[in-house]
């Protein structure tokens, strides 16, 4: 297998960005919108980013990333909130998310908590985060636009 470079994302990785999240949308049913392609600029590529990307790359070539950001939970403190994990399909099962996963972690010692959610048809998923002993919670997540 060739080495698995984890990087930070920086703007040649965009359109890999944007369009691994038009797949994860697709994935999880989720309503399409152009929100990440209109506003990366001024909240990633920017002094002070809003969110945090690792992207893995194989012969200079991304294959995969992890888009993240913290928030406060009340009962846990600070927590990594995992927005978006993909891999693109000829690239599973090569050891590329267990890369992206050991840089992040690297990234966060003094996170206790990770959260994440996925679609409720992205089996994939759910087997990954179970593999990681994550614990589904019973929340509902609502979504408005303001």
């Amino acid at each position: 297998m060739k080495e698995i470079k984890v990087l930070k994302a920086n703007k040649e990785h965009k359109e890999f960005i944007i369009r691994a999240n038009n797949i994860i949308n697709n994935v999880n049913d989720t309503e399409q919108t152009s929100g990440l392609e209109q506003n990366i600029g001024k909240d990633y590529f920017c002094d002070n980013p809003k969110f945090h990307c690792l992207v893995a790359k194989i012969d200079n070539k991304p294959v995969g990333m992890i888009l993240y950001s913290y928030f406060y939970w009340a009962n846990d403190g600070e927590v990594l909130w995992i927005s978006q994990m993909y891999v693109e399909e000829e690239y599973r099962k090569c050891g590329v998310f267990f890369k992206l996963i050991e840089k992040l972690r690297e990234e966060n010692k003094d996170i206790k908590i990770v959260s994440c959610a996925t679609g409720d048809e992205n089996k994939r998923m759910q087997r990954i985060l179970k593999y990681y002993d994550a614990h589904e919670i019973n929340l509902k997540f609502y979504y408005k636009k303001v």
